[in-house]
């Protein structure tokens, strides 16, 4: 249930454009605060939530990016069009998951904590989902798009696992006894 809750809080972490490395840590607390504000609101509906909560999220993920890692290096055999699928698919696969776990929040508190340049383009940022009990640490991971200041989020660590290589496990797994085509069947 906790690491649900903690799905939840993680695509809170966005904004409505990719994020420069200078604003990274501050235009996440506002992005996190919107969000949390909607989720408290009691005159809005689910559905409504969750569509200004995507809203808020979704510009600043780089689905392509994720669809490919989890894919390993099954991603190089495939068309371009069946990239172009699976990462639609993919991408509907994290927001529907988002929605779901939407429904979790009851409260819990979220501080940004330190941001850390791992390579010139790489930068995580550390935060902490207090609950009244326990304190969970999130790594979200940005990476900087080739040619200009704008980072977007890859991947995210809940209490130490990482979403997309656990998508990743699941994949290869997956496509070690069946088709390509059967796993877009079983994302859809």
């Amino acid at each position: 249930m906790i690491k649900k809750i903690l799905l939840i809080l993680t695509f809170t972490f966005a904004s409505t454009y990719a994020v420069e490395e200078q604003n990274i840590q501050r235009v996440m607390n506002t992005k996190t605060k919107q969000v949390i504000k909607i989720l408290k609101n009691k005159s809005l509906s689910q559905k409504q939530k969750e569509k200004k909560s995507i809203k808020i999220m979704n510009p600043v993920f780089s689905y392509p990016t994720m669809a490919k890692i989890s894919l390993g290096r099954r991603w190089k055999t495939l068309t371009n069009a069946e990239k172009k699928e699976f990462t639609k698919v993919f991408e509907r696969k994290i927001k529907y998951s988002y929605i779901d776990k939407l429904k979790l929040y009851n409260g819990q508190k979220i501080v940004t904590a330190k941001i850390k340049k791992i390579k010139k383009n790489r930068i995580t940022l550390t935060s902490k989902i207090i609950g009244n009990h326990e304190t969970f640490k999130i790594v979200t991971s940005f990476y900087k798009k080739k040619n200009t200041n704008q980072w977007y989020i890859y991947d995210v660590k809940l209490a130490g696992i990482s979403i997309i290589q656990t998508y990743r496990k699941q994949f290869k797994a997956f496509l070690r006894t069946k088709t390509f085509k059967q796993l877009l069947a079983s994302l859809k």
